[in-house]
């Protein structure tokens, strides 16, 4: 009795030794990855996290338009040779959609949304009161993710020195970028008024990229409009 009563104890005691050195293991390692990020400084952070951009993911998504909220879960793709980023989205009781950002010629300053999934998003706006502003985040939403795509092809593909210490250019556009406690700020705005600034913030930072993206407006005319973009990065090819 006796014996087996120390073997269930040894066994209990090798068991609660492995998960302990898996423990430490995972914080030793989680500790390496904060370590390594906090040792770049602003712009080779900004750089990796930019080079790093999950363009072909799997993840869980959520926009919020107005007073309407659409919760997705999405496979997206980028077709570099096409100049084409997908995402097809699956929405509980609507069924799968597909948005494609046609990405090609931001450097003249054009991007445009097509397949059914935008057209839910305008006809959404559309059809609520005070959705002019929304309507110009929206077409902020394509350019300014459609600078991001360029430069995160360019940085990887010809690392043309496009980025300075606070802003990135593409064509005749610049887009300002900061970093600030564990976020990466990029702020697209389509012409000199303030409340119409798009930023698009990357948080749950990490070597392989950031985890999370909101998108949304620094200040709205009005508390009536809103409008929020957020894909989660469950998984990055």
């Amino acid at each position: 009795m006796q014996s087996r009563i120390r073997k269930k104890r040894c066994t209990q005691r090798a068991k609660w030794l492995r998960k302990a050195s898996l423990a430490c293991v995972s914080v030793a390692l989680l500790s390496c990855t904060h370590t390594s990020l906090n040792n770049k400084n602003d712009f080779e952070l900004m750089t990796s996290q930019l080079g790093n951009l999950c363009l072909s993911s799997q993840g869980r998504g959520r926009i919020k338009l107005l007073k309407s909220t659409t919760l997705f879960s999405y496979e997206s793709a980028n077709d570099a040779s096409r100049k084409i980023w997908k995402m097809g989205v699956d929405i509980p009781l609507h069924g799968s959609e597909l948005l494609s950002l046609y990405w090609g010629e931001i450097e003249n300053s054009v991007a445009r949304f097509k397949g059914n999934f935008a057209r839910r998003i305008y006809t959404t706006i559309r059809n609520q009161n005070n959705s002019k502003e929304n309507i110009s985040y929206l077409k902020g939403f394509a350019h300014g993710f459609s600078q991001l795509i360029f430069l995160s092809e360019k940085l990887n593909k010809e690392g043309k020195n496009l980025c300075q210490s606070e802003y990135c250019k593409v064509g005749d556009s610049v887009l300002s970028w900061k970093t600030s406690e564990g976020h990466l700020f990029f702020d697209y705005s389509s012409g000199g008024n303030s409340s119409e600034i798009l930023r698009f913030d990357f948080s749950n930072l990490s070597e392989e990229g950031a985890k999370r993206l909101s998108i949304y407006p620094i200040e709205n005319k009005s508390s009536s409009n809103t409008f929020k973009v957020e894909l989660f990065f469950n998984q990055c090819e």
